[in-house]
């Protein structure tokens, strides 16, 4: 076996741009009165992870409500449709992904 036959080889699948820094949405004061957007990916048990962490808010905080979103694919961004939904109904937004 020569030499480059034993060199090990590593990817880095991050994206080589060079990016701004990305900026946080605002973040309210408080939960209480809110309704919170969950927005699931369509991976397995993306949905019921995002019911438990409502849960979770549920108990420490009055919230309004919730709106439920599956956007179809982890593969793909949300629709421009699903986005602009979530930023007229949803005062904070919670996405996931589980296997």
């Amino acid at each position: 076996m020569t030499n480059l036959e034993k060199m090990l080889v590593t990817l880095d699948p991050r994206d080589e741009n060079d990016h701004a820094p990305a900026l946080l949405a605002p973040r309210p004061p408080t939960l209480n009165g809110k309704t919170l957007g969950l927005l699931s990916n369509n991976k397995p048990h993306s949905e019921e992870l995002l019911r438990m962490i409502a849960a979770i808010i549920k108990e420490m905080y009055d919230i309004k409500g919730t709106i439920e979103c599956n956007k179809g694919s982890h593969q793909w961004p949300a629709s421009s449709e699903v986005l602009n939904k979530f930023a007229a109904e949803c005062d904070v937004a919670i996405h996931a992904t589980a296997e």
